[in-house]
């Protein structure tokens, strides 16, 4: 008798699984992301109208980390066990990195990755109004590239509810925000709940009657992208190399989740550095430039709480620039991945 009750509680729970694992593709399936190839966006508009050719910019590109990655945080996908910190470090997190961004002066670009607009993760804000709400005159455009209805991993803390993106935020009014998706995804059902990447290229009028084009990009992470991620590294070149053919300025940057061509292990200062599918220095035609601090990382790993003496970091975090751009400085800030596991770069740069 006990052992036919045994079979009986084995047999319920499995159908249990059965119909809560189809309801939750199902369910995925209908309420699947897909998003257009090329999307033209809405922007926020309150900045200048034009660049004046001559002018200094300032661009800070930071992966926020949804304000879910902070010191004390490790996460379930990378080898740790946590999804989102508790409500109150969430807060410190978002907070810091408002901050952060509300004491830099003379910011003329913002390029911001893993901004949730209220998402389960991070406690249902819009994190895009809550950091640009602090920011006067300032422009800005968002893509979403990740979209899920729920995601059921952890399979004992559910992630739930996903939906984040890229922020573009400027002083200028954008001539154009696109949307245009990255080649490639993941196969069915696993791309329910992944990344559909893509990138946010936004277009400034400069007063030579050329454009800035800055295109705002979060590349496909983990070992299994590796195919994806030279659809990405295509789709960024021909992009590229067309508007610099057309006459246009084009800045490049984000998380790469690669390393930059030419990374010199030996130049690291303060952090364990591994390096992290180094690009190929081939990639781009002559003139074009690859532009990193090469004294600080800007990820660190998150299989563990954030650790000095033994988190190894890499570098991901770095810009490309077209022939025609000047670039006087580009400067990693280190805030010893407080608020996110990424850290925020700042690169100066002249309009040829």
């Amino acid at each position: 008798m006990a052992f036919k009750l045994v079979i009986v509680c084995i047999i319920c729970v499995s159908v249990i699984v059965l119909l809560y694992a189809l309801g939750v593709v199902i369910y995925s399936s209908i309420t699947a992301f897909h998003p257009d190839p090329v999307l033209k966006l809405q922007s926020i508009r309150k900045g200048l109208e034009r660049i004046m050719p001559d002018a200094e910019l300032n661009i800070l590109s930071w992966n926020i980390g949804y304000a879910g990655l902070g010191a004390e945080m490790d996460f379930f996908y990378e080898g740790g066990k946590m999804v989102r910190p508790d409500e109150i470090h969430n807060q410190q997190y978002i907070q810091g990195i408002r901050d952060f961004i509300n004491n830099q002066i003379n910011l003329d670009f913002i390029i911001l990755q893993e901004v949730d607009f209220r998402s389960g993760r991070s406690y249902n804000l819009n994190q895009s109004e809550y950091i640009n709400n602090s920011l006067n005159n300032y422009s800005y455009s968002t893509a979403i590239n990740y979209q899920s209805g729920y995601v059921p991993l952890p399979v004992l803390d559910p992630m739930g509810k996903v939906k984040s993106g890229l922020m573009t935020t400027s002083k200028y009014d954008p001539a154009e925000s696109v949307r245009i998706s990255s080649p490639g995804s993941y196969p069915w059902p696993k791309r329910l709940f992944m990344l559909r990447r893509c990138i946010l290229l936004t277009r400034f009028n400069v007063s030579d009657h050329h454009a800035l084009v800055l295109m705002n990009i979060h590349n496909s992470a983990y070992n299994d992208a590796d195919a994806l991620r030279d659809e990405e590294l295509k789709l960024i070149k021909t992009l590229a190399t067309e508007e610099y053919e057309n006459g246009n300025y084009v800045v490049i940057g984000g998380d790469w989740n690669q390393n930059p061509p030419g990374m010199n292990m030996n130049t690291f200062k303060n952090y364990k550095v591994r390096t992290e599918r180094p690009m190929n220095p081939d990639l781009m035609p002559n003139g074009w430039k690859w532009i990193y601090d090469e004294t600080l990382p800007t990820n660190r790993d998150v299989n563990r709480p954030f650790d000095k003496s033994q988190t190894t970091c890499s570098l991901l975090d770095f810009f490309l620039v077209s022939p025609n751009i000047g670039v006087t400085e580009v400067k990693t800030i280190d805030l010893g991945f407080k608020d996110s596991d990424h850290l925020p770069v700042i690169m100066k740069i002249v309009l040829r």
